[in-house]
């Protein structure tokens, strides 16, 4: 089986959530606030069918599809899985801009609401807000981590496949990094293989690019704008088995949309709009990061 690597996902994104909002500029760049590389590289699994025997190479079966998703699934499970290490942020956290506390894993279900409302469909949801409902393995002792081992990781933890009413995707948080052309990519968090309910999050770079940042907020919206982003893809958007309903597809980068608002947005280096989305869901009440654009291509999804 043959991969090939698809576009990156680069943001750049720098936030000072000082009482005025200003940032303050030396010679050496940029002072009180932080600087945050956001680089998620997709891979895609080429020439997945759904024969019994790709389904058995990649541990997934005939529902493991956006056809099955947006027909007869009535329940969506996401299993977690975590390397000692690795753990994501789970729980309560408070929010300082807004003062109000929200639950870690509720940020990813209220998306995952939105696409499925939206669309008009019932779909209730099994996701995990605390370690105890996650799976651990104990560390795998590995710096990076290939493609082929992500699939073997994920069909030896997978506890069971998707069937015709329920969706079931996979999260692991790795202690390691993506292992690109035989070195470590220390600047991609998160990997979605196209094709499979898999998604891989690479803790160390999350740590690395938070460190120093104030509050528990930022790095929780970092972690889990990463999922969101990633479950999007694994959804069908953007046009990667989800047919477009208008012309929003940034094709110059890939899979993703040309509104710099959405989630799926593919962003270059330290542009304004990344500065601004990041801070819209920290100093606001709202969850939802897919826009319009991205949810009527569900809606109308056939």
């Amino acid at each position: 089986m043959r991969f090939k690597k698809l576009t990156l996902f680069l943001l750049l994104l720098t936030l000072n959530l000082g009482c005025n909002g200003s940032d303050t500029k030396d010679d050496n760049g940029i002072k009180n606030s932080f600087l945050l590389l956001y680089l998620q590289r997709q891979l895609t699994a080429a020439s997945i069918s759904s024969t019994t025997a790709a389904n058995a190479a990649n541990g997934t079966s005939d529902y493991d599809n956006v056809a099955t998703y947006y027909s007869s699934m009535k329940k969506l499970e996401l299993q977690v899985l975590y390397e000692s290490g690795a753990e994501p942020y789970t729980g309560s956290f408070t929010n300082p801009a807004t003062a109000t506390t929200k639950t870690v894993w509720g940020i990813l279900e209220d998306n995952l609401i939105e696409i499925f409302s939206n669309r008009g469909q019932s779909v209730s949801f099994t996701i995990p807000n605390s370690t105890s409902n996650m799976d651990t393995i104990t560390s795998q002792n590995k710096t990076n981590w290939t493609i082929t081992e992500l699939l073997n990781l994920a069909k030896t933890y997978r506890k069971a496949t998707s069937s015709a009413d329920t969706g079931r995707f996979f999260v692991a948080f790795l202690n390691g990094y993506d292992n690109e052309n035989g070195e470590s990519n220390q600047n991609t968090i998160g990997i979605n293989i196209t094709g499979t309910p898999y998604l891989f999050i690479f803790k160390p770079v999350i740590t690395a690019f938070t460190a120093g940042v104030a509050t528990t907020a930022t790095r929780v919206y970092v972690e889990q704008s990463t999922l969101i982003h990633e479950m999007g893809h694994a959804l069908g958007l953007v046009n990667k088995g989800v047919s477009l309903s208008s012309s929003h597809q940034d094709t110059s980068n890939g899979k993703h949309c040309s509104n710099s608002t959405c989630v799926m947005y593919y962003a270059n280096t330290g542009t304004s709009a990344l500065v601004t989305f990041l801070q819209t869901y920290l100093q606001s009440e709202s969850n939802i990061m897919f826009k319009s654009d991205s949810l009527t291509d569900i809606k109308n999804y056939k």
